[in-house]
């Protein structure tokens, strides 16, 4: 990321490189940046020296002195991270005296936007107003909105109107800060989340990137969590100030199933390993502010075929909920032995699934059920399940909407609607390395890891129809064409991507709903392993495959892209 930032040629013609890190933490890049500079400065002291006469008496006095003085700044709100950024940097040379790093205690979001205060500098308020940047480097803060108190988000979604809604992250707000730190033709490189490019909430940051920042390079780890204890997965962003001309952005995108761990070994962040990424330019002018799609552009083409054929969106044909949110699960799931001991009053009790009992078309046999409490309206009558939940009534009290008032103690936390459980639905797991769709009939509730699909009838389409849809190779490859990769194999399957594909409905429907109706029937009745009915069943899904290729006016070409990407 360094190299990447900083070549020797950016030295030898501009050693007054100014570089800031807007939020330094504990100065890991200052130091870096720092052992850069240092390697370049004295590997062509002679060019450099050459091409600026005047830099001769100063970097006689030290580079140690020269690279402090002129080419880092940081700045963050902790002081101790201050403290040690300053120190780290002091301890680079011998020469410190009357040295004063660049290093600032301030807010750099926000107070006076670039009127710092330096705590080890003999002047209080040290100005920065009229300094521009050639470099903004780092790796922005991720806080999610929950986390940010509700005054200081208030502050700064009045300064980054643009960039920062209700639901955003804070590290919005550092790449719209960072770009005004540039100078013009300056350069940004930041280390951030990769949801940025998928979220809702970053619509107006998207939209200020694509029509602002000339977008030179995305490295995209594409789910895998390269750093330890980070519980993101990043990205790499490499933009300029400069006037955007239909330019043409590098993108490199770790492959499927590629395991890569940059804190086990620095060096293996190769991009130019085409075992390990992909490599492809997109138009920066082809970016959708409602979501980046960075996929080449054969992939993007099909998308688009696919995309624009669909006659219904998913949300005009059926109607998307979550499962439960019981609340405490000890208290309202149990099992057949504890129904049986302790004689559970039967007429509200479901069976109940989750993500992990889903497979595609069918799913496991219940073997938990669901004490379906929001039925009761005077516990009382149901002596043997109060008796059961009591022990958890202190914690199921403590609930926001017990507090509030609005449910019952031993009510779910979220029951939902009866009826979206008793009729017969879709349902599919929220994460998952491969699409997981499956029908039920027979009534099963679930929990808040499992959606569930039911059909509206406005476009007169059986769920067997739509399963087969969603459970086709064209499906998968359209979805995980705009879905947010959760791990190197893992994909979130949230409505706010599937309901806002399309579907196209076409003729003879029924070889569809025959192929499902076929499929699930083979596997209810298979047991342990069976050649015979695993061929079947692979037989059926060529058929479903095939019809929608042929729908859909596919080639071959066409056909072996989404095999490629699905298998």
């Amino acid at each position: 990321m360094i190299s990447m930032a900083i070549k020797d040629q950016d030295i030898i013609e501009n050693p007054y490189l100014k570089v800031i890190d807007p939020a330094c933490g504990g100065g890991y890049f200052l130091e870096e940046i720092y052992n850069r500079l240092k390697e370049i400065l004295e590997k062509n002291y002679n060019k450099i020296v050459q091409s600026n006469p005047d830099i001769k008496k100063e970097l006689e006095k030290g580079i140690h002195r020269f690279i402090i003085k002129n080419n880092l700044w940081g700045a963050d709100i902790d002081e101790f991270a201050v403290y040690m950024t300053t120190v780290t940097l002091l301890l680079k040379g011998k020469n410190n005296r009357k040295l004063n790093p660049n290093i600032f205690k301030k807010d750099i979001l926000l107070e006076g936007k670039t009127n710092l205060l330096n705590l080890y500098s003999k002047n209080d308020i040290d100005s920065l107003n009229d300094i521009s940047f050639d470099l903004v480097i780092g790796n922005p803060p991720y806080i999610g909105h929950k986390k940010i108190n509700k005054d200081y988000r208030k502050k700064i979604k009045d300064y980054y109107y643009d960039v920062f809604s209700d639901k955003s992250d804070l590290s919005y707000c550092f790449i719209r800060r960072g770009y005004e730190l540039l100078r013009d033709d300056g350069r940004l490189v930041y280390i951030t989340s990769r949801y940025f490019q998928e979220a809702p909430s970053a619509k107006g940051l998207r939209n200020f990137m694509k029509k602002h920042m000339y977008l030179d390079t995305i490295i995209d780890f594409y789910g895998e969590k390269v750093f330890k204890n980070a519980g993101i997965s990043p990205v790499i962003i490499k933009c300029y100030k400069r006037e955007l001309d239909n330019n043409r952005i590098h993108i490199y995108k770790l492959k499927d199933d590629v395991k890569l761990k940059l804190y086990k070994n620095k060096k293996a962040l190769n991009i130019n390993d085409k075992n390990r990424f992909n490599r492809f330019t997109i138009n920066q002018n082809s970016l959708n502010i409602n979501g980046w799609i960075l996929i080449d552009e054969k992939e993007k083409n099909l998308y688009d075929k696919i995309h624009s054929q669909g006659n219904y969106f998913l949300s005009e044909v059926c109607n998307c909920n979550q499962g439960i949110i019981t609340g405490c699960d000890k208290a309202f799931i149990v099992d057949k032995d504890t129904i049986k001991k302790e004689d559970l009053e039967k007429d509200i009790i479901r069976p109940w699934i989750k993500n992990s009992n889903i497979r595609k078309y069918i799913k496991d046999n219940t073997t938990q059920y669901l004490l379906y409490t929001d039925l009761i309206d005077d516990i009382t009558k149901y002596p043997n399940i109060l008796k059961h939940i009591m022990p958890y009534k202190i914690r199921l009290e403590k609930r926001r909407e017990c507090r509030k008032g609005i449910r019952k103690w031993y009510h779910l936390q979220w029951g939902r609607k009866l009826d979206i459980f008793q009729s017969p639905k879709i349902i599919f797991p929220f994460k998952a390395n491969k699409s997981r769709f499956t029908l039920d009939y027979d009534g099963v509730f679930c929990s808040a890891d499992v959606y569930i699909l039911t059909n509206n009838n406005s476009a007169q389409l059986s769920l067997e129809y739509l399963l087969g849809f969603l459970n086709s190779s064209l499906f998968e490859f359209y979805f995980k064409s705009v879905a947010k990769k959760v791990s190197s194999k893992m994909y979130d399957y949230y409505p706010n991507k599937i309901m806002n594909l399309k579907i196209k409905v076409g003729d003879n429907k029924h070889l569809i709903e025959d192929s499902v109706k076929e499929m699930i029937h083979y596997l209810k009745i298979k047991k342990g392993n069976n050649k015979e009915i695993e061929n079947l069943v692979k037989s059926k899904q060529e058929i479903i495959n095939r019809y929608f290729y042929k729908l859909y006016g596919l080639n071959d070409e066409e056909i072996n892209i989404i095999n490629n990407k699905v298998n």
